[in-house]
């Protein structure tokens, strides 16, 4: 097509990115910092619950997160001989708070690696979204491209960010619970 369109489509694509500071990107990176923080807590659950050294944990540092997250449901569902004098008492709390921690980790996933942008309605494009909701689009609504792995389908939806500021939320009181429960169970060992 020789009519300028895509052109016209591209100009659209780049103006869909946000400049400067904004208050998107500062709710991912948040995400992503709280996710840093919680796979620090995730490296010193797997060390204190296999019964290992505390340093332990920096020979853990660039493990996937689904290893480290089986690894301690492992030695949380099968206590190993080194921790028999740490409470046993805290492990169902520990293993509850390492599924909210696998919860919160996977919806830090679908956060990252998505496509966040401003919606092409607003810039002359189209989206169905806002169309079906007689194209009403309201602050710090985004357009939202989800990357899900084994889908051959694209999956578009609008998201805001305060969903996100209730996930950075999430993090900290799983963090918390999980912290708390480790703490319960070594408290002369846990940092």
């Amino acid at each position: 097509m020789g009519d300028g369109s895509e052109k016209w489509k591209s100009d659209i694509e780049i103006s869909m990115i946000l400049a400067g500071p904004n208050d998107l990107d500062d709710a991912i990176g948040k995400i992503v910092r709280q996710g840093g923080l919680l796979e620090e807590v995730m490296r010193e659950c797997v060390a204190l619950l296999g019964g290992l050294s505390n340093d332990v944990d920096v020979l853990l540092m660039g493990q996937p997160w689904d290893w480290m997250y089986r690894m301690a449901v492992r030695f949380q569902q099968e206590p190993v001989f080194v921790t028999r004098r740490c409470n046993d008492k805290a492990l169902p709390a520990i293993g509850e708070a390492l599924s909210a921690a696998d919860r919160v980790w996977k919806k830090r996933n679908l956060v990252v690696h998505s496509a966040w942008a401003v919606c092409p309605s607003l810039l002359g494009g189209s989206c169905d979204i806002p169309a079906s909701r007689g194209g009403e689009i309201v602050e710090g609504e985004f357009h939202v491209e989800w990357s899900r792995r084994g889908r051959s389908s694209r999956s578009v939806d609008h998201r805001h960010v305060w969903e996100l500021e209730e996930l950075i939320l999430e993090f900290e009181s799983v963090r918390y619970y999980l912290i708390e429960g480790l703490r319960e169970f070594t408290p002369d060992q846990f940092r």
